[in-house]
């Protein structure tokens, strides 16, 4: 072949790999024109440890190379890279260094490209500049190519028009304020008060005034409007709305300047006024679950919910959809309690496990704890609604919850308290608070009472670790084990979930928080582990990410995924967070950090 055939043979490569793929073929060419092709022989050192970079960025054709930390006694592989990858290309993080030892497993051709021409073009493209800060740390801020902007990005006053909110005296007739809903052709209008408003009048306050016997149409309006309205900022967002909504039963919510009920009102947001940031809408499915006459229309309502879930879903959204799929779960919970006549108020129901910390995105059955009597049709009702099998709810009065707790704190071995670990994420969802109070001061005191139980969590949290790394769609264990399924959960979630948990209950936080919550509290506890619990933090939001796509796409629990299904750009990510999940157990495993709380 001709001489200058190989910059268009380098440059056809480089194209089907990141973060190549992402640059212009013309600077490829001109990238490619300017570099060398390198060959070592197998166990040859391509670069050394704490070594300064080359002049150039390596770039893997063919074989395969060994990433060692010879920091440690004996050295330890660090990962493994084939075609495609790179070496050196961390310097573009600020890395003034090589962060390990490079040595060729195998017979290795390498592209040779000037990092000085190259780092310009990656900065030039964003897509490009994401796949190269994941070689150095867990990045969120990529998400999948669409042309929809996304409900969290979209705020109220977009969707508001020039029209003005229509508002009546708070004393005007019922008679006369449903005229003006008729003329008007709105959901809702505003009830003023000496030119405050004072309350929201909605269409769905008249149907249920009219079921009620429509008595005395000549009464104020106010009398009939609920009791206290919800009132949010201009600048809220379409997501957040949502969620203050959901949260309060609202049908309708005031947009007002400063978001409080005495600033000037811009316009009444209802379901309708946020259906164009949407295809379905969650609001409406929310408010459609609480009055779904059967358990056949659940299921339908939980389908479309997950469906509108995916669409929706990015890294991006992803705190606030696990909020969604949190008021989902149990708004439907909710609902089968009232069409099985079991929604006692005396009874406790709460989530535990990963509903428990509303970090609980596919259709798996949320893991139910019962204080009270059991409640034996829940379960089957769940399936019936769309839900994947898990654990029977666990039900027993509050004297036997205590007991229980009492038994895995103080005799952690005997009870085998490490199968009860979820249920130290407990949150409420039904019955009454004090009881739940009860239950969490109970807990928190046997705690306190047996410091070493901490400990014993804490070197529980050592028994899962993440693969090695991920090579030639293959998962690399540890231990040397190749598989072609990712073990999400076990290997890459659960460490994460178990080490935030001790933090969290080692500070006196609530049982319920999220992973993420508890790490964001780590972080001010021990400032000096701040970046530590940072990067932790950001994996938990990949992880989380790549199980509800796997799980709501592949309708499974997305606990394990075919390596096959991630981009060489979700490798590396996920890559990044396992070096994460490293330095929080080695951080867990030192232990200095309980004399620091």
């Amino acid at each position: 072949m001709q001489t200058s055939a190989i910059p268009y043979r380098v440059a056809d490569f480089l194209k089907e790999h990141p973060p190549f793929q992402f640059l212009d073929e013309a600077d490829l060419l001109a990238l490619a024109a300017h570099g060398r092709v390198k060959f070592h022989e197998s166990d040859e050192y391509i670069c050394w440890q704490a070594s300064p970079h080359t002049p150039f960025i390596y770039v893997i054709q063919q074989g395969s190379v060994l990433l060692w930390d010879e920091s440690t006694d004996p050295p330890t592989l660090r990962d493994i890279r084939g075609a495609g990858d790179t070496i050196g290309i961390e310097r573009f993080n600020g890395s003034l260094t090589n962060a390990y030892s490079v040595k060729s497993a195998s017979d290795v051709l390498l592209y040779a490209l000037r990092a000085e021409d190259l780092e310009p073009l990656v900065a030039r493209h964003p897509q490009a500049a994401q796949y190269v800060a994941a070689y150095s740390a867990v990045t969120t801020d990529y998400k999948a190519s669409s042309d929809r902007t996304q409900p969290h990005e979209i705020f109220l006053a977009d969707l508001l028009s020039d029209s003005t909110p229509v508002r009546c005296s708070a004393s005007t007739p019922i008679r006369e304020a449903a005229r003006l809903l008729q003329d008007s052709g709105v959901e809702a209008l505003a009830l003023t008060n000496g030119g405050d408003v004072v309350a929201l009048l909605t269409t769905a306050d008249l149907l249920q005034w009219i079921a009620a016997g429509a008595v005395n149409p000549e009464q104020p309006a106010q009398s009939i409007a609920s009791a206290s309205y919800l009132a949010v900022a201009l600048q809220t967002s379409v997501s957040a709305c949502i969620l203050a909504m959901a949260e309060s039963s609202a049908n309708a919510a005031a947009i007002a300047e400063d978001g409080s009920q005495h600033s000037t009102l811009h316009g009444i947001v209802t379901a309708s006024l946020l259906t164009p940031a949407f295809g379905d809408h969650p609001l409406t499915i929310l408010q459609q679950i609480a009055s779904a006459p059967t358990v056949q229309a659940l299921r339908a309502l939980h389908e479309r919910a997950r469906s509108w879930m995916l669409e929706n879903l990015t890294l991006a959204a992803l705190d606030w959809l696990s909020a969604f799929a949190d008021l989902l779960n149990r708004r439907i919970v909710e609902r089968l309690l009232q069409l099985s006549g079991n929604d006692r108020s005396d009874r406790l129901l709460c989530f535990y496990g990963a509903a428990g910390r509303s970090e609980l995105l596919t259709r798996v059955a949320p893991s139910i704890a019962i204080v009270g009597e059991q409640i034996p049709a829940l379960q089957n009702q769940l399936a019936e609604c769309g839900y994947r099998p898990s654990e029977p709810p666990a039900f027993g009065s509050l004297s036997e919850w205590k007991s229980r707790f009492s038994g895995w704190i103080r005799d952690p071995i005997q009870t085998e308290s490490y199968l009860a670990h979820a249920f130290l994420d407990l949150s409420r969802v039904h019955g009454p608070a004090p009881l739940f109070d009860q239950l969490q001061s109970h807990i928190r005191s046997e705690l306190a009472a047996e410091p070493a139980f901490l400990q014993i969590l804490a070197h529980d949290c050592l028994s899962n670790l993440p693969p090695l790394t991920f090579f030639r769609d293959l998962v690399i264990e540890e231990s040397g084990e190749e598989s072609a399924t990712f073990r999400l959960e076990i290997s890459a979630l659960q460490p994460l979930v178990e080490v935030a948990r001790v933090f969290s209950l080692a500070s006196g936080n609530p049982l319920g928080a999220s992973t993420r919550l508890r790490f964001e509290a780590a972080r001010r506890f021990l400032p000096a582990q701040e970046a530590i619990f940072r990067e932790a933090a950001e994996t938990v939001r990949v992880v989380l990410f790549h199980q509800a796509r796997a799980g709501l796409r592949l309708r499974t629990s997305g606990a394990e995924l075919p390596l096959s299904t991630l981009s060489r750009h979700d490798r590396q990510v996920l890559k990044s967070g396992f070096r994460s999940i490293h330095n929080l157990l080695e951080l867990m495993q030192r232990r200095d950090w309980l004399e620091a709380l």
